[in-house]
């Protein structure tokens, strides 16, 4: 073979390489074999690096991941952690090839062994990882370094490069093990790029590691989920990690959000979902969407974490529910709320009423005619957070509430004196022993005084008293009403002053005081 040809075989070794190889051009890993050190240099892994690393002159490092967050190939780096035994690399190989794992094996410089994955398009570096750190675990080497280190960089952070295998090239030890034999730099060229693995692929390979997920949830891991159905989809993908992954179901959660979603959750409402699927007494909510569209009820009652016989039957249940929409809240003293059923609005309810389900199914009855099925608490009280998160809220007027009501009556009960006295005169006074309100200067202030009782006996003749004692106060503290003592006659009692300004109304005639002179 002539000389000419072996550069030129040369050469295309080291632009196939680069290819399978293509990672972050901002930095490389440079190793030299006469003093045995390595080091970073701040430029792209190019040919002419990859040339004198098959020559063995200089070694190069490559980083997977790429600036924005994808990566076209990865590495479990199963270390020997110092031990002049090199790890066996035979075993490792029969697993790879039982379980037909796209996964290449390469021993490493230090004895160790390096899996690699080759990726036909950019990958996100989250599903890279989730799926090489799988692959660890079938190899028996969970918790093995995985490359990319970093699921994206962050700032202008330079990522984490590993050596690359055929230093040296047909003479390294560094070379690929499989099918029970060393690959030579061709064959390991082509064994490579022979399993480079697309999307399609790299999905099945996830669901593959959840065989006995519900059909929906394979489903959901396959193809992806509408940025409008995430917070659904990851209700029903942490109930099925609570049963499947118990003690890592947070930590898998947020793995697969950056995982199945285009757009994956903000932090705080993952969270929030996270916790709201984490209790033991929730299920599946087969009954919505995504996972209705999905759903396989025969087989999933057949996976070891689908639904359950109890469950099953549960949902016939919620499947008997109308559909509810378009919750009101008013605010109002006390709040009111309104809801759709099936269209059909049912109004006036009370906070107490809506968040007890027999109360809901006592109205259905009443108002609309309609027997619910009996469910759960946690199902309604599920059914409820659905419908506040697009609450609408009215601020209802004054005078339609109880409390409204009770400040109108003061209000004209005050209104029985005179409203233009100057309350300088402490004669007026005796009014108050009458059972009538007076206006009295308190404090620096035109005020009309009264006692409680009065006011109390002048909301039962007006059939107003829906409200008594605190909750009376309650009502009317907040127009400048106070409570303090006043002499009459011999007599020191306790009043209610509220300012004259209060009393009299905005679109009133002005009150004019004539002069003494």
């Amino acid at each position: 073979m002539s000389e000419e040809n072996n550069k030129m075989k040369l050469s295309e070794a080291a632009h196939r390489l680069f290819a399978l190889f293509t990672g972050n051009a901002r930095s490389c890993g440079v190793f030299d074999p006469v003093t045995g050190k390595m080091h970073t240099v701040y430029e792209a892994p190019s040919e002419v690096r990859w040339v004198e690393h098959i020559r063995g002159t200089q070694g190069v490092g490559c980083v997977p991941i790429l600036d924005d967050g994808d990566v076209l190939w990865g590495a479990i780096d199963i270390d020997n952690h110092g031990s002049e035994e090199d790890i066996p690399i035979a075993p490792l190989d029969q697993i790879v090839a039982e379980n037909k794992l796209p996964l290449v094996l390469c021993r490493s410089k230090s004895g160790g062994v390096h899996a690699y994955a080759f990726f036909k398009a950019p990958t996100k570096a989250t599903k890279a990882k989730s799926m090489l750190g799988g692959w660890a675990a079938q190899l028996g080497h969970a918790g093995a370094e995985i490359f990319p280190k970093q699921a994206k960089l962050v700032g202008k952070g330079f990522g984490n490069w590993i050596n690359m295998p055929y230093f040296g090239g047909n003479g390294t030890v560094r070379y690929a093990f499989r099918g029970g034999k060393k690959l030579s730099l061709p064959e390991f060229i082509q064994e490579a790029e022979r399993l480079r693995i697309d999307e399609a692929e790299i999905n099945a390979q996830q669901v593959a590691e959840h065989r006995e997920a519900p059909p929906c949830i394979q489903r959901m891991m396959r193809e992806g989920v509408a940025a409008g159905q995430r917070n659904e989809a990851m209700y029903n993908l942490t109930i099925y990690l609570r049963k499947a992954f118990p003690g890592h179901t947070e930590r898998m959660a947020t793995e697969f959000n950056a995982l199945i979603f285009d757009k994956a959750l903000p932090k705080a409402e993952l969270k929030r979902t996270i916790a709201s699927a984490s209790r033991p007494d929730y299920s599946y909510r087969c009954g919505e969407e995504p996972i209705r569209s999905l759903c396989d009820r025969d087989t999933c009652i057949k996976r070891q974490f689908g639904i359950t016989p109890a469950e099953f039957d549960s949902l016939g249940a919620l499947a008997e529910l109308p559909e509810f929409s378009s919750l009101v809240k008013y605010v109002s003293e006390p709040t009111r709320w309104d809801v759709c059923m099936s269209g059909k609005r049912v109004s006036n309810i009370s906070t107490t009423q809506l968040l007890e389900w027999r109360f809901m199914r006592e109205m259905a009855a009443e108002r609309l005619t309609m027997i619910l099925p009996m469910i759960k608490p946690q199902e309604w009280e599920r059914i409820l957070q659905d419908l506040m998160r697009q609450v609408r809220i009215i601020e209802a007027p004054d005078d339609a509430s109880v409390a409204g009501v009770i400040r109108a009556r003061l209000r004209e009960f005050a209104a029985k004196t005179d409203l233009v006295n100057r309350g300088e005169d402490p004669n007026d006074r005796k009014a108050l022993l009458r059972g009538l309100p007076a206006v009295q200067v308190t404090e620096g202030e035109r005020c009309v005084v009264f006692r409680a009782q009065d006011f109390i006996n002048y909301l039962k003749r007006t059939k107003s008293e829906e409200l008594k004692g605190v909750g009376l106060w309650f009502a009317v503290k907040d127009i400048g009403i106070r409570h303090i003592k006043m002499r009459v006659g011999k007599h020191n009692i306790n009043v209610w002053a509220i300012p004259v300004t209060e009393v009299v109304h905005d679109d009133a005639e002005p009150v004019e005081f004539k002069s003494d002179l």
